[in-house]
């Protein structure tokens, strides 16, 4: 079996405990891996400012994968050493085109501000204005204004879990816009609902994992990645050695090796 010299996990339904926090015995596990040399990497879908309301400065990682890929940071230094985005002429044109769609969305604004959003609701729908209410205490959110696009980093959708919908429209933006890279995940706000993560082509948790590697020089065979959603797909299937914890949906624990449930260390 290939020595692993890289472990990545997820943070949220993964390390973290329900309430938010690394248990002290992973975080010991992590320093342990920590002292063997062992390079250490958190990969989320978390935004900059979410993670460091999880992470402190001396949380034991070397590298963190924000945004689901838009950005690496190095967490011991602190500095963004990548951070992918969207035109802000390009944004216009996604913009006009979800609209012309009646299509609900949320589009943010470029790393490392990209906890500040504009929003647009085409018809009712529950799930954005609860997002829209979670996320405004961490940073501005106010409508779009389609003649006025900005330089984005992520655009967002909302769709019923229990819906085709999602693959429909998946295959019209990537018809539309080639050059995007769509992104599934279960909304953290209410699992009725499925997230449509859109970025530019190059962002993946994966992506973000091979230019750790090839920063470091470590070997893709000697990757260890855990996970407990689809938007962790990408990321399970570049780590050599994959797991999902045990409250992962099922049809991804047929797919990966199973470590404990998130609240078992």
């Amino acid at each position: 079996m290939p020595e692993v010299k890289m472990v990545i996990t997820d943070l949220d339904g993964t390390l973290l405990q329900s309430d938010h926090s690394i248990s002290s015995k992973d975080n010991e596990t992590l320093e342990r891996l920590g002292t063997l040399g062992v390079c250490g990497v958190a990969a989320t879908g978390r935004n900059l400012y979410k993670v460091r309301q999880v992470l402190n400065e001396n949380s034991p990682f070397d590298y963190v994968i924000v945004s689901s890929g838009a950005g690496i940071i190095d967490w011991k230094s602190q500095k963004i050493i990548r951070a992918l985005s969207i035109p802000a002429t390009k944004t216009g044109e996604i913009i006009r085109f979800l609209i012309g769609e009646n299509q609900n969305f949320k589009v943010s604004r470029e790393l490392p501000d990209n906890h500040n959003f504009g929003w647009w609701e085409s018809y009712d729908c529950p799930e954005i204005r609860r997002y829209v209410e979670h996320h405004k205490k961490m940073g501005d959110a106010v409508k779009i204004d389609p003649e006025n696009p900005f330089i984005s980093s992520q655009l967002l959708m909302f769709f019923p879990r229990d819906s085709n919908q999602f693959e429909i429209f998946k295959e019209k933006i990537q018809s539309a816009f080639p050059e995007l890279s769509v992104i599934r995940t279960t909304s953290p706000l209410d699992p009725g609902y499925t997230w449509m993560e859109i970025f530019p082509n190059a962002v993946s948790k994966a992506h973000g994992i091979e230019e750790i590697c090839r920063i470091t020089g470590i070997a893709r065979e000697n990757t260890l990645g855990i996970g407990n959603d689809f938007n962790d797909l990408e990321m399970l299937d570049f780590t050599h050695h994959s797991y999902v914890v045990d409250n992962a949906p099922e049809e991804l624990k047929t797919k990966y090796l199973i470590s404990l449930a998130h609240y078992d260390d």
